[in-house]
């Protein structure tokens, strides 16, 4: 997925609230610990299935932490946060994001605490993470405020109706009803959880074509 930063105007122009460093920071921290982590599984690899089970079970950790820093950082550059709400909703975010690294590790590693209440807990961290992501988007889709190309609408409404589908998937999978085990021996709950990477996909899709099409049609008035 490519990062799209968003041309700003003169009107546009403003200086970067240092919120915005701290979320980079965090970001950052996230993705190391993430992969610090993995230090703590090197005495258990003893075969190439162990090792490879362990980079697949990362990499969705890390795929999770870097979509959303990707989505993030294109919001954020157009998106002003000048008001109490606007903040207090990236605070929520860059909460969720910090937490993530842990609540992946207590799911991943043998703990005392039961896999499906673990489970549980990581879902609805990430399904506010996709809800906070989604109602940014919403914003700058709104012509009212003027904070994007009016071009550019059509893209975040897509991106925000994909949040917002994804942290449904997310929550909803909570539910004891998806503790349950499905198709090669894994639960469905975790099955739910790989249905916004294909949304994800789906909306890049959708968009490359949008744009296609807005270019032919900028070519045929010409």
């Amino acid at each position: 997925m490519n990062v799209q930063y968003l041309p700003e105007t003169e009107t546009q122009a403003r200086p970067r609230p240092r919120i915005e460093s701290l979320s980079d920071l965090i970001f950052g921290l996230a993705l190391s610990i993430g992969a610090i982590s993995l230090l703590s599984n090197i005495n258990s690899i003893n075969s190439t299935g162990v090792l490879e089970s362990d980079i697949t079970v990362f990499g969705f950790s890390f795929l999770i932490l870097i979509t959303v820093w990707m989505r993030y950082t294109r919001i954020m550059s157009a998106l002003p946060l000048e008001n109490r709400w606007g903040i207090s909703l990236n605070t929520a975010l860059l909460f969720t994001v910090s937490l993530e690294p842990f609540l992946f590790n207590v799911l991943e590693l043998d703990t005392k605490l039961a896999p499906e209440i673990s489970s549980q807990f990581y879902a609805l961290d990430l399904g506010v993470m996709m809800a906070i992501l989604g109602s940014f988007a919403l914003v700058l889709a709104d012509e009212e405020r003027k904070l994007i190309p009016k071009d550019m609408i059509k893209e975040f409404r897509i991106e925000s109706i994909t949040m917002f589908v994804a942290a449904f998937f997310f929550l909803i999978s909570i539910s004891p009803t998806f503790w349950v085990l499905g198709p090669s021996h894994f639960y469905w709950r975790y099955y739910l959880w790989v249905i916004p990477f294909a949304l994800s996909f789906l909306q890049k899709r959708t968009i490359g074509i949008i744009g296609k099409i807005r270019k032919h049609r900028g070519e045929v008035n010409k």
